[in-house]
């Protein structure tokens, strides 16, 4: 194979299509890299931002680096490379891709053969086969070079049949040039490539993905994300085993052991003290959870940012599997924090695995199949005796299909071998040694990060329905500029919108919605406003929501415009502002406002209107 390898000569195209700047990067690894394949780099580029890139290159036209083609656009450009040589394979790589090591010479072994139409390899993002890269403090090369020497190691000369070939780097072989017909306009557009593979296919040509070849994307922030864009249902499997090998490996190679939490597959509390908790040994472990994940099987998976590692386990019939897997990774200890939705056989790993584990009682799952002494009201059930306790399992059955002195027998010894059963609260402990008389039970409260206290954050209501001509646009403007100024203001609109706003997390703004007017004054009580906004933007003839918020008493923002000027004439605890008013002074005068005072009810009150027979 390395014979043939080395007979076979390939051009190595940069599209140029992100510039010259991701162009020069692009060129400066693939010269760096060492392949036995014989390679000639050649970059299409538009005639605009040829001149910055011969700049760059100026020392090396002589060497690899054959030829610059500059030509109106890219697509141009494309289509003339493609045209230089009707004997050769092309490999097209995109401006932004960063490749590394003997990565042509991997790639070429998975295109050999009449057979072969187009090989594709694992990137970070807008491919289809993913895996994150992750940007160390070392910076992104160091990061390409060790994902791809790892995709090297983990799956040497595997590969996967796919239905697209897409992202950063395509190989094709010149079968498929020829059956084709590609121009540049056709490789260039990705969002050709479904069509392109589909043409491939057709023309009896496999297309494939290299599960030994990493390259990255380093444009438009995607050196840390990862997506999943072309894994259909027939490939997707075989590409994540791909994956997985790599995930596997490196985490055995990592200097730190691993822990294993195991827990239900909900969120909530038991979910934030696991991270938490991950979070404090981050620097001295590596940390996998085990989950369920339905039909008696269970999750294992990564907890480190940017990683995808994940394997799913049939329980018991493949427990071996499991407990191969965590020998590999290195796993030292596991902590048990629930066991809902796990298969029984969950209770046994720790003796086949033969390490230390720990327990958590985030509740009563040890003595109460329903984790919360609760009765089927959801109240407390009082802990009735055993056959109280079997009445309430005949309503609703416990899993594994235990009753309660199997379920208590089970957990009996499987607390007392832990290593620490650890309880947040003296209560759970109390609780707990009620059932398990001999059991120690070590009370340590969750660990939390110190709360920064609250700032006083002004709310700012708006009565009645909001459209444009009320100001909705305002409102919305206010809470952007409000968020990116880390203004202590929430925005609250009491009534409907006429189109969606932006709301809490992404603005500091929440809607009620429609209410009946006979309840406005209730309502307002309700929502302990500090200031009342009437942002209007074209003039009131009169407003029945500003009569409401006269009477509160509370300070009043208005446009300046219409019927509000009179009659907000003469309120100590109002001001006005020209309806066109930017963001910030609006904002600037709803914090000024929430420092005014209430008015007393009788003084806000003066104003009563009254109907007058016509004379």
């Amino acid at each position: 194979m390395s014979g043939e390898i080395t007979a076979r000569r390939v051009d190595v195209v940069v599209a140029a299509h992100a510039g010259a700047d991701a162009a020069i990067g692009c060129v400066h690894a693939v010269l760096a890299a060492a392949n036995a394949i014989v390679s000639d780099v050649i970059v299409a580029i538009d005639a605009g931002a040829a001149a910055r890139f011969d700049e760059a290159f100026a020392a090396c036209r002589d060497g690899r680096l054959r030829r610059v083609i500059a030509e109106p656009s890219v697509q141009e450009a494309l289509d003339a490379a493609l045209g230089l040589r009707s004997d050769r394979d092309v490999v097209v790589l995109a401006a932004d891709a960063r490749v590394h090591g003997a990565w042509l010479d991997r790639l070429a072994a998975h295109a050999a053969g009449d057979a072969m139409g187009i090989v594709g390899t694992f990137t970070n993002a807008h491919g289809s086969a993913t895996y994150p890269l992750r940007n160390d403090a070392d910076g992104v090369a160091a990061a390409v070079a060790q994902l791809d020497d790892a995709f090297a190691a983990a799956n040497r000369g595997r590969s996967v049949d796919v239905a697209v070939v897409r992202g950063p780097c395509r190989y094709f072989t010149r079968t498929a040039l020829r059956a084709l017909g590609m121009t540049g306009g056709t490789i260039v557009d990705e969002t050709l490539a479904t069509d392109l593979s589909e043409r491939a296919s057709r023309a009896g040509l496999r297309n494939a993905i290299a599960g030994d070849v990493y390259v990255a994307r380093t444009r438009d922030g995607v050196t840390d994300a990862a997506d999943d864009d072309a894994a259909d249902a027939d490939t997707g499997g075989a590409l994540l085993a791909l994956a997985r090998r790599v995930g596997l490996a490196r985490l055995a190679a990592s200097p730190q052991p691993a822990l294993v939490f195991v827990s239900h597959g909900w969120g909530g509390g038991v979910r934030r003290h696991m991270h938490d908790l991950a979070a404090l040994v981050a620097d001295r472990a590596e940390v996998l959870h085990l989950e369920p994940a339905g039909s008696g099987h269970v999750l294992l998976s990564w907890w480190r940012g940017g990683e995808t590692f994940a394997a799913r386990f049939a329980l018991p019939e493949e427990l071996d599997a499991l407990v191969a897997t965590l020998r590999c990774a290195g796993v030292v200890r596991l902590h048990f924090h629930h066991v809902h939705g796990m298969p029984q056989a969950i209770l046994a790993l720790p003796d086949a695995l033969g390490v230390p584990y720990d327990c958590t009682l985030h509740d009563y799952y040890a003595i109460c199949p329903q984790y919360h002494l609760a009765d089927a009201k959801g109240r407390y059930c009082g802990e009735p005796d055993a056959a109280g306790c079997a009445a309430c399992l005949a309503e609703r059955p416990a899993q594994w299909g235990l009753d309660i002195g199997a379920w208590r027998a089970t957990f009996a010894p499987f607390l007392a071998r832990a290593a620490r059963v650890i309880a947040p609260s003296e209560d759970v402990a109390a609780r707990t040694r009620g059932y398990f008389p001999s059991l120690s039970i070590a009370v340590w409260p969750h660990p939390e990060a110190a709360l920064s206290r609250s700032p006083a954050i002004a709310r700012i209501v708006l009565l009645g329905n909001l459209s444009p001509e009320k100001g909705l646009d305002v409102v919305a403007a206010c809470a952007r500029d409000a968020r990116i100024r880390r203004l202590p203001l929430a925005f609250r609109v009491l009534g409907a919108t006429a189109k969606p706003l932006p709301q809490w997390p992404e603005a500091p703004l929440s809607v009620h919605g429609s209410y009946d007017d006979a309840h406005l004054v209730e309502l307002l009580a309700a929502e302990r406003a500090d200031v009342l906004f009437f942002p209007a933007q074209v003039p009131e003839t009169y407003s029945y929501t500003l009569t409401v918020a006269l009477a509160s008493g509370l300070p009043i923002v208005a446009s300046a415009i219409g019927a509000f000027p009179e009659r907000v004439a003469g309120r100590a605890n109002v001001l006005t502002l020209p309806f066109d008013a930017p963001p910030l002074a609006w904002n600037d005068a709803l914090l000024a406002a929430a420092r005014m005072p209430t008015l007393p009810v009788e003084a806000a009150t003066t104003e009563r209107p009254t109907l007058r027979a016509a004379s």
